[in-house]
Protein backbone atom coordinates (compact mmCIF):
# COMPACT_ATOMS: atom_id res chain seq x y z
CA UNK A 1 0.00 0.00 0.00
CA UNK A 2 1.25 3.42 -0.86
CA UNK A 3 1.77 6.03 1.86
CA UNK A 4 0.16 9.33 1.06
CA UNK A 5 1.24 12.68 2.52
CA UNK A 6 -0.95 15.74 2.70
CA UNK A 7 -1.06 19.06 4.42
CA UNK A 8 -3.25 19.84 7.41
CA UNK A 9 -5.37 22.23 5.33
CA UNK A 10 -5.98 19.54 2.74
CA UNK A 11 -6.94 17.03 5.47
CA UNK A 12 -9.27 19.46 7.24
CA UNK A 13 -11.01 20.57 4.04
CA UNK A 14 -11.63 16.99 2.97
CA UNK A 15 -10.37 17.55 -0.55
CA UNK A 16 -8.41 14.27 -0.43
CA UNK A 17 -11.70 12.34 -0.30
CA UNK A 18 -12.78 13.66 -3.65
CA UNK A 19 -9.77 12.10 -5.30
CA UNK A 20 -10.64 8.62 -4.02
CA UNK A 21 -14.22 8.68 -5.30
CA UNK A 22 -13.18 8.13 -8.88
CA UNK A 23 -14.88 5.02 -10.10
CA UNK A 24 -17.61 3.61 -12.25
CA UNK A 25 -20.67 4.18 -10.04
CA UNK A 26 -23.03 4.01 -12.98
CA UNK A 27 -22.36 0.30 -13.37
CA UNK A 28 -23.09 -0.29 -9.70
CA UNK A 29 -26.38 1.53 -9.94
CA UNK A 30 -27.31 -0.43 -13.04
CA UNK A 31 -26.59 -3.73 -11.29
CA UNK A 32 -28.51 -2.64 -8.20
CA UNK A 33 -31.61 -1.72 -10.13
CA UNK A 34 -31.43 -4.83 -12.28
CA UNK A 35 -31.50 -6.95 -9.13
CA UNK A 36 -34.14 -4.91 -7.30
CA UNK A 37 -36.74 -4.62 -10.07
CA UNK A 38 -37.52 -8.35 -10.37
CA UNK A 39 -37.71 -8.66 -6.61
CA UNK A 40 -40.10 -5.76 -6.31
CA UNK A 41 -42.33 -6.93 -9.14
CA UNK A 42 -42.48 -10.58 -8.04
CA UNK A 43 -45.47 -11.92 -6.16
CA UNK A 44 -44.56 -13.05 -2.65
CA UNK A 45 -44.68 -16.83 -2.49
CA UNK A 46 -44.79 -16.97 1.28
CA UNK A 47 -47.72 -14.60 1.87
CA UNK A 48 -50.84 -16.03 3.45
CA UNK A 49 -54.21 -15.75 1.81
CA UNK A 50 -55.98 -12.49 2.63
CA UNK A 51 -59.14 -14.28 3.69
CA UNK A 52 -59.64 -14.40 7.44
CA UNK A 53 -60.86 -17.48 9.20
CA UNK A 54 -64.17 -16.66 10.87
CA UNK A 55 -63.45 -17.28 14.55
CA UNK A 56 -64.99 -15.16 17.24
CA UNK A 57 -62.43 -13.38 19.37
CA UNK A 58 -64.40 -14.09 22.51
CA UNK A 59 -64.52 -17.81 21.74
CA UNK A 60 -60.79 -17.93 21.09
CA UNK A 61 -59.93 -15.94 24.21
CA UNK A 62 -62.37 -17.97 26.28
CA UNK A 63 -60.81 -21.25 25.19
CA UNK A 64 -57.28 -19.99 25.73
CA UNK A 65 -58.04 -18.51 29.15
CA UNK A 66 -59.77 -21.73 30.22
CA UNK A 67 -56.76 -23.74 29.07
CA UNK A 68 -54.34 -21.46 30.92
CA UNK A 69 -56.41 -21.51 34.10
CA UNK A 70 -56.81 -25.28 33.92
CA UNK A 71 -53.06 -25.83 33.84
CA UNK A 72 -51.97 -22.92 36.04
CA UNK A 73 -52.10 -24.99 39.22
CA UNK A 74 -50.51 -28.16 37.83
CA UNK A 75 -47.08 -27.62 39.45
CA UNK A 76 -48.69 -26.88 42.82
CA UNK A 77 -50.97 -29.92 42.58
CA UNK A 78 -48.03 -32.17 41.66
CA UNK A 79 -46.05 -30.85 44.62
CA UNK A 80 -48.95 -31.41 47.00
CA UNK A 81 -49.51 -34.96 45.73
CA UNK A 82 -45.81 -35.75 46.14
CA UNK A 83 -45.65 -34.34 49.68
CA UNK A 84 -48.99 -35.67 50.93
CA UNK A 85 -47.73 -39.10 52.00
CA UNK A 86 -44.71 -37.93 54.03
CA UNK A 87 -46.64 -35.16 55.74
CA UNK A 88 -49.68 -37.31 56.54
CA UNK A 89 -47.34 -40.01 57.89
CA UNK A 90 -45.77 -37.49 60.28
CA UNK A 91 -49.24 -36.32 61.39
CA UNK A 92 -50.46 -39.89 62.02
CA UNK A 93 -47.28 -40.86 63.89
CA UNK A 94 -47.46 -37.67 65.93
CA UNK A 95 -51.07 -38.47 66.77
CA UNK A 96 -50.02 -41.92 67.96
CA UNK A 97 -47.82 -40.25 70.57
CA UNK A 98 -50.96 -38.67 72.01
CA UNK A 99 -52.18 -42.23 72.78
CA UNK A 100 -49.06 -42.69 74.88
CA UNK A 101 -49.79 -39.46 76.73
CA UNK A 102 -53.36 -40.56 77.51
CA UNK A 103 -55.14 -38.10 75.19
CA UNK A 104 -57.00 -40.57 72.99
CA UNK A 105 -59.60 -38.04 71.76
CA UNK A 106 -56.88 -35.78 70.37
CA UNK A 107 -55.06 -38.83 68.93
CA UNK A 108 -58.12 -40.07 66.99
CA UNK A 109 -58.82 -36.55 65.71
CA UNK A 110 -55.24 -36.22 64.44
CA UNK A 111 -55.31 -39.64 62.75
CA UNK A 112 -58.62 -38.86 61.05
CA UNK A 113 -57.41 -35.45 59.88
CA UNK A 114 -54.12 -36.86 58.53
CA UNK A 115 -55.84 -39.72 56.68
CA UNK A 116 -58.60 -37.50 55.28
CA UNK A 117 -56.07 -34.91 54.11
CA UNK A 118 -54.01 -37.59 52.37
CA UNK A 119 -57.03 -39.05 50.57
CA UNK A 120 -58.34 -35.64 49.45
CA UNK A 121 -54.97 -34.54 48.13
CA UNK A 122 -54.52 -37.81 46.23
CA UNK A 123 -57.89 -37.45 44.47
CA UNK A 124 -57.45 -33.71 43.78
CA UNK A 125 -56.11 -34.22 40.20
CA UNK A 126 -59.18 -36.30 39.39
CA UNK A 127 -61.48 -33.65 40.86
CA UNK A 128 -59.76 -30.94 38.80
CA UNK A 129 -60.25 -32.98 35.61
CA UNK A 130 -63.94 -33.43 36.42
CA UNK A 131 -64.33 -29.69 37.02
CA UNK A 132 -62.56 -28.94 33.73
CA UNK A 133 -64.88 -31.29 31.82
CA UNK A 134 -67.95 -29.77 33.45
CA UNK A 135 -66.70 -26.27 32.61
CA UNK A 136 -66.01 -27.15 28.97
CA UNK A 137 -69.44 -28.84 28.63
CA UNK A 138 -71.19 -25.66 29.72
Amino acid sequence: MKTQTMSVNEFMSGSYKKKEKKGNWKGVRRIGTSIAVPLIMAKPAFAASPEAIPVGATEYLGDKSLEILAHALDPLVDLMVALSFPISSVVVIGSCFFFMLGKSDRAWTGIQNGALGYVLIQIMPMLLKVLKEVGSAI
